[in-house]
């Protein structure tokens, strides 16, 4: 939708819906699923979009029963992202709840009442009946069931159009998502989760993935990894391709031969639908460089850092979020996310010269580093 309005400055504007999706798991925008719109429109009248859509996604949400739902924005030069957390089981009427609420809101904007003649967009009314029959036809309470009874248990869920899992890997069980079991006759006690590692970054991601899939392969494990080149366990190719994104990691995820998954995550996976569960063992960003900026909000360096550490977000503080040192972007973000309350794992830092001036500080505070020492690999952990 595109509306030509009067600007914040006095001159013409253009405000236009840019892209509306689904958030399947953790992402820059909030901690779990949801929808996004994002919009683009001139800075100068992002502060009268954003509390035009607030009022009207608070309407909308509570005429629909998701009240409870929180709304989230983020700003970026040229836009905003506007959303908020919906039940995994409806997130397809969920964007069509937010679509509305921006449709109402570019009304108000124009200062037309939405289901007045000419304005294109349902009365609040009309949309509640509408919406409401799309949330009851799309929801699944067998599928809110399993979810919450994996969560009791401890153990990872997944869910997608088709199928929905308990557990990871060898410990891994999946149906299809209208043929699911009764949680009370599911032997929970051979259901448990794998390690998992995210990688992403800018570049050697792949090459990572091989060589930590090679590393669990020597120690005697099954590993199971995706990565642009295919889907591989056991060092055997399944399907070639670029599947670094959520569809790949499922695949790997649900295979019961898999004892260890190493997932390349790749920024457009990220960004689209969020990071594809919610729990891993260890996440690693590489490096950050200007690359596919202008996609979803992204129009920086630093922004796009900020999408790469959402991968940090699925790591509990027993966890590892290993850094390279060496990127000074890369350690500002992280550093800033940590503050803000985003990421709660400790960091693992490595790079090439102990004495360089972002690995020397973190090697004299004790910090856990590997780097090179002499023209050999160390690892110092609590060591100056």
């Amino acid at each position: 939708m595109t509306e030509t309005q009067t600007s914040a400055q006095g001159g013409p504007a253009t405000i236009e819906l840019r892209d509306s999706r689904r958030l399947t798991g953790p992402n820059i925008l909030m901690p779990g699923a949801g929808a996004v719109v994002e919009i683009s429109l001139s800075d100068a009248d992002s502060d009268r979009a954003e509390q035009a859509w607030r009022v009207r996604v608070a309407e909308i949400l509570s005429a629909v029963g998701w009240a409870s739902a929180v709304p989230a924005v983020r700003r970026f030069p040229g836009g905003l992202s506007l959303g908020f957390g919906a039940p995994i089981d409806a997130l397809y009427a969920a964007t069509e709840v937010n679509e509305w609420a921006w449709s109402a809101a570019s009304c108000d904007l124009a200062g037309v009442e939405p289901g007045a003649p000419g304005s294109n967009v349902e009365a609040t009314a009309d949309a509640t009946v509408r919406l409401r029959a799309e949330i009851e036809n799309e929801s699944n309470s067998e599928l809110i069931r399993l979810r919450d009874a994996a969560r009791e248990h401890g153990v990872t869920f997944l869910s997608d159009d088709d199928h929905a899992s308990v557990g990871l890997g060898k410990g891994s069980r999946t149906w299809p998502v209208r043929q699911l079991p009764d949680p009370d006759r599911i032997g929970w006690d051979t259901i448990h989760d794998i390690p998992v590692a995210l990688v992403t970054g800018t570049n050697g991601k792949t090459t990572t993935v091989r060589l930590l899939a090679a590393m669990a392969k020597a120690a005697g494990l099954t590993p199971g990894n995706t990565s642009t080149d295919g889907i591989y366990v056991d060092g055997t190719l399944l399907d070639a391709g670029d599947w670094s994104g959520p569809g790949g990691a499922r695949a790997v995820l649900r295979d019961p031969r898999v004892e260890l998954a190493v997932l390349e995550t790749a920024r457009g996976g990220m960004a689209r639908r969020g990071v594809v569960l919610p729990r891993a063992s260890v996440a690693i960003v590489t490096n950050v460089a200007e690359d596919h900026l202008g996609e979803f909000g992204v129009h920086d360096v630093d922004g796009l850092a900020a999408v790469k550490l959402v991968v940090g977000r699925a790591i509990p503080r027993s966890g590892r979020i290993v850094l390279n040192a060496d990127d000074p972007v890369l350690v500002r973000n992280a550093e800033s996310a940590t503050e803000a309350g985003l990421l709660a794992a400790p960091f693992a830092w490595f790079g090439i010269d102990p004495n360089g001036p972002f690995l020397s500080p973190r090697v004299a505070a004790g910090a856990e580093v590997t780097t090179l020492r002499d023209g050999a690999f160390v690892h110092l952990f609590g060591e100056g």
